[in-house]
């Protein structure tokens, strides 16, 4: 029976690590392609490390940490998946959350006399499997989403490049669609030769066309109005904060560091009428 016990913890322990590793390496691919780095890797780095703080024993300490980390990453794929976005304070509200599941369960069994052991070959299982897991399946994850970001970003940028112009001291990108208005923000900006500028500090403005669509046959003196339809289109206008206009700009998308895709679009500079 000892044996048996022994395998079993071992198992459960190697089967518990893996699916933390897949939870935290999806978390990684997601915020990848959200393109928000700093903020939920760094609230992944606080779940990781609190549970540390709070535990003496080793064994607990590791499965604690892994847990929470997993916790959070499901947590944060659960609120994208629902709309939301895993970034600022929603992603270190959600670390709370993911520390208070575990450090509530453990406070009530002590409360009632249980006191939550974490047996030392289950730990050693859980962080081998979770070590073993992670670091392929994030880089399959991510190699993934990278080459998924490439197509996506390249399109939007290529659509926003055909209405862009300069006025004034200013570059103005026209017909923006709303719902790419967000993605522009977070993850496109503009290099001249002289700096970089993000679309995150552009300003908003809304446009709202109406189209009318009429109607007029030979035996009607008066045309006849068959709908009417109104659009919202977003403006974005980029301040070069007092640099003159280049000739042209380079429009990049990038996923913290790294440069996904980039275009080359020529400004026509407008003569003064």
């Amino acid at each position: 029976m000892p044996g048996k016990t022994i395998f079993v913890r071992a198992v459960w322990g190697l089967v518990s690590g893996a699916l933390m590793a897949v939870s935290v390496a999806w978390f990684a691919g997601t915020v990848y392609r959200e393109g928000t780095l700093l903020a939920p890797f760094a609230a992944l780095a606080l779940a990781l490390i609190i549970p540390f703080l709070l535990y003496e024993a080793p064994a607990k300490r590791f499965v604690f940490a892994l847990l929470t980390s997993a916790l959070l990453s499901g947590l944060s794929l659960l609120t994208v998946s629902l709309g939301g976005q895993a970034t600022g304070p929603t992603v270190f509200g959600l670390v709370l959350v993911a520390l208070a599941i575990p450090l509530g369960i453990d406070l009530i069994l002590q409360d009632f006399g249980t006191r939550l052991t974490v047996p030392s070959l289950f730990s050693r299982s859980v962080v081998a499997a979770f070590l073993v897991a992670v670091l392929p399946l994030s880089a399959w994850i991510i190699a993934h989403e990278h080459s998924t970001a490439v197509k996506e970003d390249m399109a939007l940028i290529h659509t926003v490049a055909q209405n862009v112009s300069p006025q004034g001291d200013s570059i103005v990108f026209e017909l923006v669609d709303p719902r790419q208005k967000d993605r522009l923000r977070n993850l496109v900006s503009v290099r001249t030769k002289e700096k970089i500028y993000s679309l995150s500090d552009a300003e908003v403005e809304s446009v709202v066309e109406e189209r009318t669509v009429r109607r007029k046959s030979s035996k009607q003196s008066q045309s006849e109005v068959i709908s009417r339809e109104q659009a919202e289109r977003m403006r974005l206008i980029l301040s070069l904060q007092g640099a003159p206009v280049p000739d042209d700009i380079v429009l990049f998308s990038h996923r913290g560091p790294i440069t996904t895709s980039e275009l080359r679009v020529s400004l026509e500079k407008k003569k003064p009428s």
